[in-house]
């Protein structure tokens, strides 16, 4: 398949993310799926969607904006991109490219990712220079106010600090992971998984 069918694109909204401007308004041959979490019947509405035909040009894009893609989801859009209508392209946004399966993601174009990046560090910046009690009043702050940008950025921040030191912040590394798979559950907390990370992250002032 041709790579250009399917784009990923690293951003916390559809308004952040690096897609064409005419794509994020909705028309006849632009389709919005915008949800926090991308069931398997919402794969299934739009595996049906793509296989109509454009009305007013020659394709018809698929802009999907979401948090979280649990596997099944995932493997749905797979056999989706695998073998895609000639005439559509589909755009996902997501948050960290991290939750993608591998499987997936190659089946993907990464777009830039540059001004996402700035903002989640930002994010991190922050919560790294914190006292630890000041880290455990941003989780909770973060929990109570579902603040899921500043929330990805915190996490994101993390994998980019252990990526290069694994060995040394084993148990880091693991609690991020721990967060990753716990937040692709439906109505999952994980105040005491980013409590933990808020303690196994080593203090910069």
């Amino acid at each position: 398949m041709n790579q250009y069918h399917a784009q990923v694109c690293i951003a916390p909204s559809l308004e952040q993310a690096d897609i064409p401007q005419a794509l994020k308004t909705k028309t006849t041959d632009v389709t919005h799926i915008l949800c926090d979490r991308l069931s398997i019947d919402q794969v299934r509405t739009l595996i049906q969607q793509a296989q109509c035909r454009p009305l007013g040009g020659d394709k018809r894009f698929f802009v999907i904006v979401t948090r979280f893609l649990p596997r099944e989801s995932q493997n749905a859009l797979l056999k989706l991109f695998e073998e895609p209508p000639h005439h559509a392209r589909f755009y996902l946004v997501i948050p960290q490219e991290g939750i993608l399966l591998p499987t997936l993601r190659s089946r993907m174009f990464l777009r830039d990712t540059g001004r996402v990046a700035s903002s989640a560090n930002a994010c991190f910046d922050d919560f790294l220079q914190a006292s630890y009690a000041e880290r455990l009043n941003i989780v909770a702050d973060m929990v109570k106010k579902k603040d899921s940008e500043r929330l990805e950025g915190v996490i994101l921040g993390v994998e980019q600090f252990v990526a290069t030191q694994v060995t040394t912040y084993d148990a880091l590394a693991r609690a991020v992971l721990q967060v990753r798979h716990y937040l692709q559950a439906p109505g999952a907390s994980a105040k005491m998984l980013l409590e933990d990370i808020a303690l196994l992250l080593p203090r910069v002032s």
